[in-house]
């Protein structure tokens, strides 16, 4: 970028400066302003500036405290976490994110009580629909449901029901292993 420079004469002597780094105490700029108005500048309330900055402080702080208050009272457990009931029943988090389940495979023993908690973290809607009629609705995001499977004796294949998404790859598998 080339340099910006004005030409100013004064008493037959030629100063050159970068307008781009003039300041009020430099000669040349002294020297250019004879003659010329003076620039009219307002006066700058001195407090303006430490009340902005105690604005942007408080912004700050509230939103360090939104985002603190919302983790913690966000009750979404981490996909695959699971929870063991008193009853047996096992209940078990699936996300629906990227076209795809997490887990997509849930390993339980045979004569588990399944119960699965669907959340889609997905900007687009999905559901989970399994082989034996069990299904959920279709979920926007951010919503959730749960969906009770009921005892699993034997392997269980679920998948999302929108238009190409099971082609896709969208499937989950509950996996029955080997038991006593």
């Amino acid at each position: 970028m080339a340099a910006i420079l004005r030409v100013c004469t004064y008493s037959g002597v030629v100063f050159h400066r970068d307008v781009r780094h003039s300041t009020d105490l430099c000669p040349a700029n002294r020297l250019c302003q004879i003659g010329r108005s003076p620039r009219r500048r307002g006066r700058r309330d001195v407090h303006t500036r430490h009340a902005t900055a105690r604005g942007r402080v408080a912004v700050c702080v509230t939103v360090f405290t939104a985002a603190l208050t919302g983790c913690s009272s966000d009750p979404s457990p981490a996909p695959g976490a699971t929870s063991v009931a008193a009853d047996g029943a096992v209940t078990v988090s699936v996300v629906m994110k990227d076209m795809r389940f997490e887990p997509s495979v849930i390993e339980v023993e045979p004569g588990t009580h399944v119960i699965i908690e669907a959340k889609n973290a997905d900007s687009m809607p999905h559901d989970l629909v399994f082989e034996n009629d069990l299904s959920t609705d279709l979920l926007p995001r951010d919503k959730s449901a749960t969906l009770d499977l009921g005892v699993i004796e034997a392997n269980l294949d679920g998948w999302c029901s929108v238009s190409g998404h099971r082609a896709a790859g969208m499937t989950l598998t509950i996996e029955v292993t080997g038991g006593e």
